[in-house]
């Protein structure tokens, strides 16, 4: 897992590139539900604070007491949005029930508590878009012509005629 070359546990070919590690005790990892069985030792070894969906389900204070313990004033966010319950979205690669359920709330929580001074999200995977781009290949271009919705291309770049602009009639 990449948290394990941000802390100083990655392979030494990588560590060597990296201008600094974070320290593992101001790690704090949020939403995990679905490990491998060699994640959990990692992360108690290496004093990574984790907190499953249910720590945080009613309350972000677990959270938030953690990070006030730290004396850390800026925060940055790596949300992988496969620490959603997939009840309430599939967003990620697996579709894994008992997920967050309060990221809104949580994230909120966190930029009272600090400044977040970053924020990158992972593991998005359009499954539901690219399913449906693979169906309508080859469909005619309906009128008021299609524009795939969460991308600037066409949804059928082969019968796009050049020189055609795309997206809604007005």
């Amino acid at each position: 897992m990449a948290v394990a070359t941000l802390t100083g546990h990655g392979h030494p070919d990588v560590q060597k590139l990296l201008p600094a590690t974070v320290s593992p005790d101001r790690v704090g990892l949020v939403g995990p539900h679905e490990w491998t069985d060699d994640d959990f030792p990692n992360v108690a070894a290496w004093g990574i604070q984790s907190y499953s969906p249910d720590d945080l389900r009613a309350s972000s204070g677990p959270l938030l007491r953690w990070l006030k313990a730290t004396g850390c004033s800026r925060v940055a966010v790596h949300f992988d949005v496969d620490t959603i319950d997939s009840d309430e979205v599939g967003l990620g690669l697996g579709f894994v029930p008992g997920g967050l359920t309060s990221v809104r709330r949580i994230v909120a929580d966190i930029d009272r508590a600090a400044d977040i001074v970053g924020l990158t999200i992972a593991e998005f995977i359009p499954r539901q878009v690219m399913h449906l781009q693979q169906i309508l290949e080859g469909f005619p271009p309906a009128p008021g012509q299609v524009t795939c919705p969460l991308t600037t291309e066409p949804a059928f770049p082969s019968r796009v005629a050049p020189g055609r602009t795309w997206g809604r009639r007005g």
